[in-house]
């Protein structure tokens, strides 16, 4: 007696529903499949029978296919397996029913999942445990089509997925090949240069008295935005400057800035770095001498730096490295606007401006000795600090594109930044500043042999630093999950009062009610 097809089928779909091996699925059969094959086996056998023996089928013979695929040994090659490992994107792969049979190193980086977790396992049944939201391997094979889609994985990262099926001679799929990549950190990214594109439009569109290449990156952070609201107030006086921060920050430049918009800017702007010559040689530079002054001198004589500067700006470098015995004739100098060239007798009179920098903290040499005081206070009139560049991260992209379109018209050349490559550059921490980073640039301009410079292009000591900092994220303590929560929301709410000054600022930026804020104060004692 035949299995009446309506209510049987529904019989046979349940139970062998029920009936995989060790929870993974052994292949997939619709319902005209199913009806089919219900039709060629003998009509004694009872459902259970009939339902062991299609199974049991369906496994040898997805088997047999699986081991008889050109594809298969492939699969399994050491050598395919290193290669694919090798790849910063993830891979995917799974096999014409949509069963996962590879994935690769940075699939795992990716998705924080395991191949343990995903191989053997139906698309559909990674789908119903949550580990993704959606399967391009599935699309693909309902599609017979590569298909690109964006994809949300259990720890809420966010992907975009490619897949591309590989087909047999009669133009069945044999796999679906799914390209992975982490698509979070290049969505901030992405509006990181946005706004770069928006600056250097506006860029384009005025007509700026100062021409430096780094000056309008300054203005993308609000630290450098405060501190050129100083610099443009003090730049149309004659008050004197001493700027302070690390080696490579761009204390020169602010410098010029200053005198281009000052009442000196038609005068010279002269620099001298105080840390660069013994204290005879700047005694010389500065003061100039007479002909025949000393052993070696010009026989002509020479002028010195602060007669060319008259009416100018004179920019001091590295300030606290000046010989105590010249820092009481530059005591003079600032006094009296006058100096006395060496061999000379008669007093010179001048009308210079004079910017200071240095590296080192002055006041600190002032305790020490090692710095007179007296002058201290003289320089000291507008005290302006430049912040490091890890202070100002916003920058580092904007001046890294400013670098490249520079270096890029300099030597004929139209390289590119990968987005990974932007990334890493972000993260580092640049102990040498923006004459670090300038650097690097040029350098990945000249040396790169490519039109887009890729992460692996990058010096080693920021490849470096950013494998540490995967690594450190990988080995971090494991606490409860609410204590982790708590920490996060502690430090973001202090650091924002910090910045923000109110509770009402805070919880704007924080993008909470006011109240929040009040809450989580009192109940941390902020």
């Amino acid at each position: 007696m035949r299995i009446g097809v309506s209510n049987d089928l529904e019989r046979a779909v349940e139970l062998f529903s029920s009936s995989d091996e060790e929870g993974k699925t052994i292949g997939i059969l619709t319902l005209d499949e199913l009806k089919e094959m219900f039709q060629e086996v003998p009509s004694h056998l009872s459902i259970g029978e009939i339902i062991h023996k299609l199974s049991t089928d369906l496994y040898t013979t997805n088997k047999r296919t699986t081991t008889k695929n050109e594809y298969s040994e492939l699969l399994e090659n050491d050598i395919f397996t290193n290669i694919i490992n090798s790849l910063y994107d993830g891979v995917f792969i799974t096999d014409g029913c949509g069963i996962t049979v590879k994935i690769n190193k940075a699939y795992e980086r990716i998705t924080d999942l395991k191949p343990q977790q995903l191989i053997g396992y139906h698309m559909e049944e990674i789908i119903k445990e949550g580990y993704i939201s959606k399967s391009a391997s599935i699309q693909v094979i309902k599609e017979k089509k590569p298909v690109t889609l964006m994809q949300t994985i259990h720890n809420g990262r966010k992907i975009i997925v490619s897949g591309t099926p590989i087909f047999n001679d009669q133009k069945e799929i044999l796999y679906v090949i799914n390209s992975v990549r982490d698509i979070t950190e290049l969505l901030k990214l992405k509006l990181r240069i946005e706004e770069l594109q928006e600056l250097k439009n506006l860029r384009q569109s005025t007509n700026a008295t100062f021409h430096d290449s780094t000056q309008s990156s300054f203005y993308h952070s609000e630290k450098m935005k405060k501190t050129f609201e100083i610099i443009d107030r003090v730049a149309k006086t004659d008050a004197k400057v001493l700027l302070q921060g690390e080696t490579g920050v761009g204390k020169t430049m602010v410098a010029k800035y200053i005198h281009e918009h000052s009442n000196r800017t038609a005068g010279s702007f002269l620099e001298l770095n105080c840390s660069a010559l013994p204290s005879s040689l700047i005694e010389a530079e500065l003061f100039g001498y007479e002909p025949g002054a000393f052993t070696g001198a010009l026989a002509k004589g020479k002028k010195g730096l602060l007669e060319i500067a008259d009416n100018g700006t004179l920019f001091l470098d590295e300030i606290g490295d000046l010989p105590l015995e010249l820092q009481v004739k530059l005591l003079k100098v600032i006094e009296d606007q006058a100096f006395i060239p060496i061999g000379a007798s008669k007093l010179k009179q001048i009308n210079v401006r004079i910017i200071a920098a240095s590296h080192k903290n002055i006041k600190e040499l002032v305790k020490k000795g090692e710095f007179r005081e007296d002058l201290y206070y003289r320089l000291n009139v507008v005290p302006i600090e430049i912040p490091s560049l890890r202070d100002r991260q916003e920058e580092i992209i904007p001046l890294a594109e400013q670098f490249l379109e520079d270096f890029n018209k300099e030597y004929g050349f139209s390289k590119k930044l990968s987005i990974e490559a932007l990334n890493i550059l972000h993260e580092y921490n640049w102990p040498g500043n923006i004459r670090e980073l300038k650097n690097c640039i040029e350098r990945l301009v000249v040396t790169s042999p490519i039109e887009t410079i890729g992460s692996e292009d990058l010096p080693h000591e920021l490849s470096e630093t950013s494998n540490k900092q995967k690594d450190f994220s990988t080995e971090m303590e494991i606490i409860p999950l609410k204590e982790a929560v708590d920490n996060l929301e502690r430090n973001l709410i202090t650091r924002a009062l910090k910045k923000y000054k109110t509770t009402r600022n805070a919880a704007e930026v924080l993008q909470v009610s006011q109240p929040t804020i009040v809450q989580k104060m009192k109940k941390w004692e902020i």
